[in-house]
């Protein structure tokens, strides 16, 4: 189960990072902080990560034994796309620029809204619940091999430490911030979003490492087969 929302995690920062980066390289007029969608993106993936990790991990529960990919894949669906999904009916989106004015409902509803929500909310939320059937498909499976766990704890420590160094890499890629205005100030804001986000994230990663660690080096070596065993039960 936590291995589950690990992945989930870290599925969520690089899914929902490159839907940032689709913003970013698509949005017009936008010369100033074009990274800041990307920052966004992917700190906002943390969150919608988890949430189809915790959608998925339904496949693991006892009246999901018939079908459970189906089922988790479902799950990690809703989870990834609930929240935007929501957002989606509730009204446009909020301008990129401080200066432009909101986008007319008449506008918005409902074909401009069902193609943005076709590309940057569905879109990334099946990628992700994909990513997440198939960790659901070994999970699973007997045994649960160790390297697994090592595996999903080590993305999401390198997942967050991508997030911390996010804003320092983008930035140094696109224009410098020009003008007075408002969005002089949004590379500063999106860079301690991330920042936030960034190091709760590592902290996780590195906490599971050292306790996977710790849990084998203090067995003596008689009992090196019963820490193995334990380590492959699924978490």
């Amino acid at each position: 189960m936590r291995d589950l929302l690990a992945a989930g995690i870290a599925d969520g920062i690089l899914v929902w990072g490159a839907v940032g980066a689709w913003t970013a390289a698509t949005v017009g007029n936008y010369p100033w902080n074009a990274w800041v969608p990307i920052a966004y993106g992917a700190g906002k993936g943390v969150f919608l990560g988890l949430l189809a990790g915790l959608g998925a991990a339904t496949g693991l529960t006892r009246w999901a034994r018939r079908t459970p990919k189906s089922i988790a894949f479902v799950g990690g669906l809703v989870g990834g796309s609930i929240l935007g999904t929501i957002k989606e009916f509730n009204g446009p989106p909020a301008p990129m620029v401080y200066f432009m004015p909101p986008m007319p409902d008449e506008h918005w509803y409902w074909s401009t809204m069902l193609i943005h929500w076709s590309g940057k909310i569905m879109a990334p939320a099946v990628v992700c619940a994909v990513s997440l059937v198939m960790f659901v498909g070994r999970l699973i499976r007997e045994p649960y091999p160790a390297r697994l766990s090592v595996a999903t704890d080590s993305m999401l420590a390198l997942a967050g430490v991508a997030l911390l160094l996010l804003p320092e890499i983008a930035s140094s890629v696109v224009p410098e911030v020009q003008g007075n205005g408002q969005h002089v100030n949004e590379g500063i804001i999106a860079a301690l979003y991330c920042w936030a986000i960034a190091i709760p994230v590592i902290a996780v990663g590195i906490w599971r490492l050292l306790r996977r660690s710790a849990s084998i080096s203090v067995l003596p070596p008689g009992d090196a087969s019963a820490g193995a065993l334990e380590i492959r039960t699924p978490r």
